[in-house]
This record gives C-alpha cells, sequence and structure tokens, in this order.
C-alpha cells in the first residue's frame, strides 16, 4: 500500500501550501496585519500572480477564498490515508476517491473563473490542482488493485 504512503506526503504538501496561501488570502482581504509581505513569492507577473488570483471576487466561495476551503479539505484527506496505510482496507481509498474527484470538480471551477475573468494565475493553485488529481488517480489505482 505504498500508494497511501505518496497520498499522505501529497496531502502534507498540499495541506502546507493551503496554509500558506489562507494566511496570504487573510492578511491581503481583511488583515494588512504585516504577517506575510503584500505581494507572494508567486507573483511573477499579472499574468502568474497568486495574489491576483486569490483577491478576486470570481475565485471565492460566498465570500470564502478558495485556499480556505483547501486548507478544511486537505486534513481530512491526510487522516483518510493514514488510516488506509494503517488498516491496508480499500474503504479509505473509496472515500479519498470521492472526496478528491469533488476536489478536481473544484479546482476545475476555479481554474475557469481565472481563465474566463480573472486572467492572472496561481501557480501554486495549480500545483494544488496536480496534487488533487495524483490523489484521486492514486486512490483509484488502490482500489484497482483491491479488486484483483
Amino acid at each position: 500500500m505504498k500508494k497511501y504512503q505518496i497520498i499522505i506526503l501529497l496531502s502534507i504538501f498540499a495541506l502546507i501550501n493551503a496554509t500558506y496561501l489562507s494566511i496570504k488570502a487573510y492578511d491581503l482581504l481583511w488583515g494588512a496585519s504585516s504577517m506575510m509581505p503584500p505581494s507572494s513569492f508567486c507573483d511573477i507577473n499579472t499574468t502568474f500572480s497568486c495574489t491576483n488570483a486569490i483577491v478576486h471576487g470570481k475565485t471565492q466561495i460566498f465570500g470564502i477564498p478558495f485556499p480556505m476551503i483547501a486548507l478544511g479539505v486537505y486534513p481530512i484527506i491526510l487522516i483518510l490515508a493514514i488510516l488506509g496505510n494503517i488498516r491496508k482496507r480499500v474503504l479509505e481509498a473509496k472515500i479519498l476517491a470521492v472526496l478528491s474527484f469533488f476536489g478536481v470538480c473544484f479546482n476545475a471551477y476555479i481554474i475557469t473563473q481565472e481563465v474566463l475573468y480573472v486572467h492572472s494565475y496561481c501557480i501554486l493553485c495549480l500545483l494544488c490542482t496536480a496534487i488533487i488529481i495524483s490523489i484521486f488517480l492514486l486512490s483509484l489505482c488502490i482500489i484497482k488493485n483491491q479488486k484483483k
């Protein structure tokens, strides 16, 4: 069940990423607490700018920046992957598949908003998209291998 271990590592990395982006979003939208500089290290230009993507209203869900939603999901994914790794069961992979599928759909929505309205792309968010797609595919592999 090495796939669970890979999911654990991916979810830890995604959790760190979501934490950084959530703190950044909080500071940009509500805080100005000088916890972080006003721009992000991933603000390369106006096209590739985490800051521009995070603060735009079209990338928020009911006023909540999308990294904060990810910050709530990745701990659940991490716990499920740890349980699956310990118990060596496929049940956790099935739950991970469903949860990560919705994550893929959510990320597709956010990327669509960036393409259609924001015209600015968050590199770290695109990385998280790659991570959630990987988690989805790995969970499907665990399910498929269990059926053999």
